[in-house]
């Protein structure tokens, strides 16, 4: 409506199943609040963000072209990286990945999100802890 730039992304914490099996359930839930909480405190205020299942969060930048969008998410892609995860085990590591995708006139909701999933899927299959636009 508003004929400005919009842009989502989708995260998924790279192989959180494992820090589930390795670490326990807990401790796979306070990394879960720990990196929203990162996320939080690096984003804009008029950005949303939230958790769009499992360990999948959808971040919703408004005003946002493609190119700075992409520039956000490597951004948050290398703190959430650098991170000190220490406190939950020595050895613990976390990363992420990202598909993100601009707005579309012809875009519907689904095909959105779809654009974004695909995207995020292309970054995993980089390697992961990578972020890939569509």
């Amino acid at each position: 409506r508003a004929s400005t730039p919009f842009a989502i992304a989708l995260i998924d914490l790279d192989w959180f199943k494992r820090i589930n099996d390795a670490y326990g359930h807990p401790i796979g839930d306070e990394v879960l609040r720990t990196f929203a909480i990162t996320i939080f405190a690096n984003i804009r205020p008029a950005d949303s963000f939230g958790r769009y299942g499992g360990e999948e969060f959808l971040l919703l930048l408004p005003d946002t072209s493609g190119d700075v969008a992409l520039r956000t998410l490597e951004r948050l892609r290398g703190i959430v990286a650098d991170l000190d995860w220490g406190a939950f085990s020595p050895s613990m590591r976390v990363t992420i990945s990202a598909g993100v995708v601009t707005l579309r006139d012809v875009d519907t909701a689904d095909t959105f999100l779809a654009r974004a999933d695909s995207a995020l899927y292309s970054a995993k299959a980089q390697g992961r802890n990578c972020i890939a636009a569509s």
